[in-house]
């Protein structure tokens, strides 16, 4: 093996192995006004996917979202409602799903395992 190809190969491990750690996640569009706050508690790599009702076009998901990890999600100014859907993974089928209103700033925690992961409001 050439070491040029030793240099791809190792770029390439290196990308798989940060890829679950969320290195690569996305974030949702951002827009002025209103935004989710979302708080990762919970003992799992959280993947949670946003939908903004009347603004179906800035739907997006955040993967692999460590414990203790603070994310601000932008509000488009069209939407109605955000629905979060968590998933345990990418994958996988929703865990939990919480409907906010979008008049003002929200704030949202995980919490739990992967026995009992969960959305729930909380105070901003």
């Amino acid at each position: 093996m050439t070491k040029r190809s030793r240099v791809v190969l190792g770029m390439i491990a290196a990308a798989g192995a940060c890829l679950p750690m969320g290195v690569f996640a996305t974030s949702a569009s951002a827009a002025s006004g209103t935004h989710v706050q979302i708080n990762q508690k919970a003992a799992i790599s959280a993947t949670m996917c946003y939908t903004f009702v009347g603004a179906e076009d800035e739907n997006d998901c955040n993967y692999s979202r460590l414990i203790n990890d603070v994310l601000t999600v932008g509000i488009p100014p069209n939407a109605t409602e955000v629905v979060i859907d968590l998933k345990l993974y990418p994958w996988g089928s929703t865990t939990d799903s919480i409907t906010l209103d979008t008049s003002k700033n929200r704030c949202v925690e995980v919490t739990g395992t992967a026995f009992n992961a969960k959305l729930q409001e909380i105070g901003c």
